[in-house]
């Protein structure tokens, strides 16, 4: 039997107005939102009005359900499987709508993700971090197109999210956006793959930077350098191949001290350095878009649609689903349960 599902609407306390030119714009709880109708013929939307401007809006203003033709049921359904790993046309099938829809709703979703996130996650308390990148394509599969990622290893959240083409600016936008996340940058230890770019942009954005001395009066001042603290450091996993099967691992310690990455494992528990957790949340996000599945023919047709697909699978492993990893006593304990998992939503609260 297929299970319903449910569709609770927020109370009038915790909405806000949505006018930027009024005093109480984004202040809910101020009592200034009064109900003037409802309007839809399923989901009976609330028409707010706001007593401080006047003006009148629906709920659903700036919401990823804004204008939304479809009963909400089915909307939150298409969301729910594009999350699963369905395709557009297989979603359109399976909730019995049009695929324009389906890819309007893809695209919104993506939209207000990527948006929620840049507004979340700001000033975040990491220290231990890894990145990589996954492979995609784009109309065909001479057109790559890559995800990168940055991850906490102690909490498997996600820090950052970036899309194109793999060349160096695209790790330079990875690291850049990590870091102006974080509370402290200096304070990060870094563990990825043996890629050249990590080696050389990692000094210019976790590093602090200095010009040297200029030697005499004449010529150009010399070029800024940056310095490693000791709170930083970044280490390399390299993988020798030889057709195409693992021959050797290479630990390579690339900026900073061994002292600070061996810190790092003791606080991970792990015993050498490695990048599994990031390669698992790559065959998770693989999993979670069907656009992202390897040897297949299941590549994406617009590269709009593949970015909106990449972000809503990312809002939904971040803030919807439970990690084993992410653990919190119970109050008493549930016969032998004294842990339970729980969303990631507890990082910032």
């Amino acid at each position: 039997m297929k299970k319903e599902i449910e569709i609770t609407r927020p109370p009038l306390e915790s909405l806000a107005c949505v006018t930027p030119d009024c005093k109480l714009y984004a202040q809910p709880g101020q009592g200034n939102l009064s109900v003037r109708k409802t309007y839809g013929k399923h989901d009976k939307i609330r028409y707010l009005r706001c007593s401080e401007c006047q003006e009148e809006f629906s709920e659903r203003k700036n919401t990823a359900l804004w204008n939304c033709k479809i009963p909400e049921k089915k909307a939150v359904s298409v969301t729910e499987h594009l999350s699963e790993g369905n395709s557009i046309k297989g979603t359109a099938r399976l909730v019995r709508v049009d695929p324009g829809t389906v890819r309007r709703l893809n695209k919104r979703a993506g939209k207000h993700g990527e948006e929620y996130h840049d507004d979340k996650v700001q000033d975040v308390t990491v220290e231990n971090l890894t990145g990589d990148e996954r492979h995609g394509f784009v109309e065909q599969k001479s057109h790559p197109a890559w995800e990168a990622e940055l991850m906490d290893l102690k909490s498997k959240f996600v820090l950052s999210h970036v899309q194109g083409r793999r060349d160096e600016a695209l790790i330079r936008q990875l690291l850049q956006d990590g870091a102006k996340r974080l509370i402290d940058r200096h304070r990060a230890a870094l563990f990825t793959d043996g890629d050249a770019s990590y080696a050389t942009i990692f000094p210019q954005v976790f590093g602090r930077p200095y010009r040297p001395a200029r030697k005499g009066n004449l010529g150009r001042m010399p070029n800024m350098r940056y310095r490693i603290p000791r709170t930083a450091a970044h280490v390399q996993v390299i993988k020798h191949r030889h057709n195409r099967r693992l021959k050797s691992l290479e630990i390579r310690y690339t900026h900073g001290s061994i002292k600070r990455i061996d810190q790092a494992l003791s606080d991970l528990g792990y015993k050498v350095p490695n990048t599994s957790a990031i390669e698992r949340r790559n065959g998770t996000a693989r999993l979670m878009s069907k656009a992202q599945v390897r040897k297949t023919l299941a590549f994406a047709k617009r590269e709009d649609q593949k970015t909106a697909l990449g972000w809503w699978g990312l809002t939904v492993y971040n803030w919807c689903r439970p990690h084993r990893s992410l653990r919190c006593l119970l109050p008493e304990p549930q016969g032998k349960k004294s842990i339970n998992n729980v969303p990631r939503q507890w990082l910032l609260d």
